[in-house]
């Protein structure tokens, strides 16, 4: 009797060690990972830096033992598509244009990594390590931002960046005891960035023809010009509304006196003197930065005399692109 009863204990106690094995297995894996920057204008992405959360492709999950041990992940930047240097680029195949950009460890982006550099996430317990596999798709994170002062054309720019993984972590524990797992790994993470393009009307200032006695004494006004920032390589139409009906190619000042609206011709000329009507728009291409379109403003001399007041118009400036 005594014989079955130690027996049954020794077969009770090697089901509870294969049981707690089993419960503390964990595995590494890799697969392709992304990073998509927002979409934005090319004077937005040349001034302010965008941020971006990545997803690495790299992934370990296991038990949630904590365990006194030290438990390593280290990842190395092995290449990126469009390098320079230590420096990583994404590229636009059409404008034949880099952005450079950083990639880092952390959301503060404190400890950025040049193509080449390695970097390592460390913690003694398993439990703190695999809380850091949070991106959206459960993998390690890393954080992209992009450089300032480009001139970007529109356009998708992309690149792709290589990171060869290496990890030392306790994936089995007992009574304290740790069976270290080293593993390798590799994973390629697409970034892309969508560049648009966006126009400013810098300025458009007032037209003062000053007081004259009779139409014909008024002089041109040829120092005015429109001033348009419009991203590089965009095509853009600048387009030039009158708020008073027009008479045929004079554009019409009007003023009210008495009751009486009376009206001063004028006509505003592009740079190769022909009439900028309403139906007749300046074409151009963007150079990212502010474009003088020059124009002369003359009244029409052979009008009839109008009465004594003061003339204005309101004009529309639109810029489509």
């Amino acid at each position: 009797m005594n014989k079955i009863r130690r027996w049954m204990v020794r077969m009770l106690i090697s089901g509870v060690l294969l049981f707690g094995i089993q419960a503390a297995q964990a595995a590494c894996t890799s697969s392709s990972g992304s990073g998509t920057f927002a979409s934005n204008n090319s004077f937005t992405i040349g001034t302010t830096a965008e941020q971006v959360t990545a997803t690495s492709g790299f992934t370990c999950t296991g038990s949630a033992l904590s365990l006194l041990s030290t438990n390593t992940v280290t990842a190395t930047i092995a290449s990126t598509a469009n390098a320079s240097g230590t420096s990583a680029r994404l590229y636009n195949d059409t404008s034949k244009q880099y952005l450079p950009y950083i990639i880092c460890k952390d959301s503060a982006c404190a400890t950025p990594g040049n193509v080449g550099s390695s970097t390592t996430w460390s913690s003694t317990t398993l439990l703190g390590l695999l809380g850091l596999f949070n991106a959206s798709d459960g993998s390690l994170p890393l954080y992209l931002k992009t450089s300032t002062g480009s001139n970007l054309q529109a356009g998708t720019y992309t690149d792709t960046i290589n990171i060869s993984w290496a990890y030392h972590i306790c994936f089995i524990g007992v009574a304290g005891l740790c069976v270290y797992t080293d593993g390798t790994a590799n994973t390629a993470i697409a970034v892309t960035l969508a560049v648009t393009n966006y126009c400013y009307i810098d300025s458009a200032p007032n037209v003062n023809f000053g007081s004259a006695a009779f139409p014909a004494g008024f002089a041109s006004v040829t120092s005015n010009s429109l001033s348009v920032r419009c991203t590089l390589g965009a095509t853009y139409s600048v387009n030039l509304n009158s708020s008073n009906n027009s008479n045929g190619s004079y554009r019409q000042m009007s003023s009210t006196v008495n009751s009486v609206t009376s009206y001063l011709q004028y006509q505003l000329l592009k740079s190769d003197a022909t009439v900028w009507t309403t139906a007749n728009n300046t074409a151009a291409t963007g150079t990212g930065l502010s474009q003088s379109i020059p124009y002369t403003a003359t009244v029409n001399a052979t009008q009839a005399n109008v009465p004594a007041g003061n003339y204005s118009d309101t004009v529309l400036v639109t810029v489509t692109y």
